[in-house]
């Protein structure tokens, strides 16, 4: 493996809640007993947020498993830490031996066990994971996505380098050592590896990664400019940005090793593919009417069809969601900054899920499709890795992790199945 750096991140997190006091005035009919005044505690009110999500305690739950079964419960939005005394269940982890987990979960009054299951994967770490993803079934009836795997780039060995960590970035490794530009990495289809684009030898050129064997193979090497290259999610099939024709256009090939062909073919600038859920559909970025916007390209045919986001004259960067082909998220202009925006198709509107002076881009989202990973850059040009629950009304982004990984951005997503 090439790198030798390794990185670990801690979040800790907080509730809001208030602490409700009342000061009762007792007014006696004696004249003779003195007016007397007492404080009462009635205990903490959860706040409006807090009472959308379902409380949990960690039981018995080991200080060193805690830390991170406590970040997952953290970043999810539906579930959130309390006293064993105000949750609602109780999930108790322990290790089993070697990378077995073991969930204990409990609710009523008294707690009891009403489910226990154990996960065995290739770390501990992935174990534990599982383990969260199991507890977000059992308890909200929704899959997790906490078992997945990121690929990012970050600078943080100098130059703009390939770097791979599990769903939480509790810990991640660099997979390049090029020193040369880098960026555009994607995730194939089954995880044995990721597509990237660099100019590793002079010319931007298209590459595929084996993370098992650390064999890189060409997947684009013409004329122009080689830009980027995304799997199909149902097929081997290759969305890929190419200039060879003059200007970038979309590009299709079957398969890795396969001679791709032109589809679309005009005079405007593509990139930024990305698929629908069930493959059949393309969503791109063009200029095609000067300003760049999202659209819907055929993969039959290549006509462009324009996406009416109603939201700004510049669109880019669309992430169709994984699980709910009616929307996906983009990044738009919006007074003087970037925001990352959701579309949805059903309803024809667009809900801005970022806000604030830094900016936020490149929108990608986790296979529960409820959770967006985007980056933020400040003004001052840092960029962080963070996540969104977009479906819990009033939650904020997350960071995932500190100046430690350096200046991160531009994250894919994959779920092992």
């Amino acid at each position: 493996m090439e790198g030798t750096y390794i990185l670990n991140s801690q979040l800790s997190s907080c509730r809001l809640v208030s602490t409700l006091v009342v000061v009762v005035f007792a007014f006696f009919a004696d004249p003779l007993v003195a007016q007397s005044k007492s404080t009462i505690v009635l205990g903490t009110i959860e706040s409006e947020l807090e009472q959308k999500q379902v409380a949990i305690d960690l039981g018995n739950t080991p200080k060193a498993l805690g830390s991170v079964v406590a970040k997952a419960i953290g970043i999810h939005g539906g579930l959130r830490l309390a006293s064993s005394q105000q949750s609602r269940y109780s999930a108790s982890f322990s290790s089993q031996g070697e990378n077995i987990i073991k969930a204990v979960l409990s609710t009523g009054t008294p707690k009891r066990a009403v489910s226990s299951y154990s996960c065995n994967e290739s770390t501990v770490q992935q174990s534990i994971a599982k383990a969260c993803d199991r507890l977000v079934k059992e308890i909200l009836g929704i899959p997790g996505f906490f078992g997945g795997k990121i690929c990012f780039l970050s600078n943080l060995t100098g130059s703009k380098e390939i770097f791979v960590a599990d769903a939480l970035m509790t810990s991640a490794r660099p997979q390049t050592s090029f020193g040369k530009i880098t960026f555009n990495a994607s995730w194939g289809k089954q995880g044995q590896g990721i597509y990237f684009t660099s100019n590793r030898k002079v010319f931007n050129n298209v590459y595929f990664l084996n993370l098992a064997s650390r064999k890189i193979s060409t997947i684009a090497s013409y004329r122009g400019s080689n830009l980027r290259a995304v799997q199909n999610p149902r097929s081997n099939q290759l969305a890929l940005i190419l200039s060879t024709s003059g200007n970038p256009e979309v590009w299709l090939a079957s398969s890795s090793d396969s001679k791709p062909s032109r589809l679309t073919r005009n005079r405007s600038n593509e990139s930024g593919p990305s698929w629908s859920p069930d493959g059949r559909r393309l969503l791109v970025t063009s200029d095609s009417r000067g300003k760049p916007q999202i659209y819907e390209v055929s993969v039959s045919s290549g006509n462009l069809t324009r996406i009416s986001t109603n939201i700004s004259s510049h669109c880019t960067e669309p992430s169709w969601n994984p699980r709910n082909p009616n929307k996906f998220a983009f990044t738009a202009a919006i007074a003087g900054g970037f925001q990352v925006c959701e579309f949805d198709f059903s309803l024809r509107k667009t809900r801005i899920l970022t806000k604030g002076s830094s900016h936020g881009m490149q929108p990608c989202w986790a296979s529960d499709g409820r959770h967006l990973y985007f980056t933020e850059r400040t003004v001052t040009g840092k960029t962080q890795i963070k996540i969104l629950d977009t479906e819990l009304e009033g939650a904020k982004p997350v960071a995932l992790h500190g100046p430690s990984f350096g200046n991160c951005s531009q994250l894919s997503f994959y779920y092992p199945n």
